[in-house]
């Protein structure tokens, strides 16, 4: 593993620090109104309260769809592919070349990486992306890692191997999880990657400060659900140990979704990957910025 910040990329050779003072963003209403919910449910009843929060992180939330993006998805050609029990929609750049696939994090849509779609055609490839179940444009209202891991899959069975894949947050997870079912690529790029999913489940306890009796409880229920081994089998630091192809894990230092350690430890498991600390881009603004889509099209195009 290696450890670089060049100058392409790292806010220390030019770009704008973070401010010192930043304002603190506004609470919106509805967060603050499931927080009371949760506080009060939490002490009345922890078992139903617990079950409610269960139920509540398998639903991903739809963003509305910006502008910019809107136009990603206007210059590709859209399909759609029954994978039951979902209809899942796909968006196609390009009609030749190695094919690059993008996947998107948790709430997201395939067209959050549509800037990376036109530097990979000039680069020579075809770029195809998707809505996860439950996201975007695609079918249903709650979906879980097993469910998109059988998307990436199944798009393998359709559309045949793919070169390369590029990922954002909670898509890395989900594609680690894939190649251990079947999928086949020769290198990845993961952006703002989650070292674990148990962690990020504890972060949304935290979030809507979700009472400590119903937390255990609704982490009880995934075990019960699933397995006691979920959060092995989920772990990205976990699933990537036995990759033996290359990785690029580009992760900002002002990550507030995702800590930048985290990047650092998968890509620490991951004994053929390379790790890229950014500064000034979040968790977002890093899948628009020049410099890392430029690293993440030459590292595919290494190849």
């Amino acid at each position: 593993m290696e450890s670089v910040s060049p100058p392409t990329i790292s806010a220390e050779n030019g770009a704008k620090p973070p401010t010192a003072n930043p304002i603190k963003p506004r609470v919106p209403f509805i967060l603050k109104l499931l927080r009371f919910g949760f506080q009060v449910g939490g002490r009345v009843s922890p078992a139903i309260t617990g079950r409610i929060a269960y139920a509540l992180w398998f639903r991903p939330t739809r963003f509305k769809v910006p502008a910019t993006e809107q136009k990603f998805i206007k210059s590709a050609t859209t399909e759609r592919i029954e994978m039951a029990p979902h209809n899942i929609a796909i968006y196609v750049w390009g009609d030749s070349g190695p094919s690059v696939l993008l996947v998107h994090g948790w709430s997201g849509r395939g067209s959050q990486l549509g800037a990376f779609a036109k530097p990979l055609l000039d680069a020579g490839f075809r770029v195809i992306s998707f809505d996860a179940p439950a996201h975007g444009s695609s079918s249903g209202k709650h979906t879980n890692i097993y469910e998109i891991a059988d998307v990436i899959v199944g798009l393998q069975t359709h559309y045949g191997i793919f070169d390369s894949v590029i990922t954002h947050s909670f898509g890395g997870p989900s594609t680690a999880l894939a190649m251990k079912r079947g999928f086949k690529t020769k290198r990845v790029v993961c952006l703002s990657p989650p070292a674990t999913t148990r962690k990020l489940v504890e972060k949304f306890l935290v979030a809507l400060h979700i009472p400590k009796k119903a937390g255990q409880n609704m982490m009880q229920r995934f075990e019960t659900e699933f397995s006691r081994q979920i959060w092995d089998e989920v772990s990205m630091v976990n699933s990537v140990q036995d990759l033996a192809i290359p990785g690029l894990l580009i992760h900002d230092s002002g990550d507030e979704d995702v800590p930048w350690q985290e990047g650092q430890a998968v890509a620490e498991a991951w004994t053929n990957a390379r790790f890229v600390k950014t500064s000034g881009l979040g968790h977002r603004r890093i899948l628009r910025d020049k410099a890392v889509i430029e690293s993440a099209v030459r590292f595919i195009s290494e190849a």
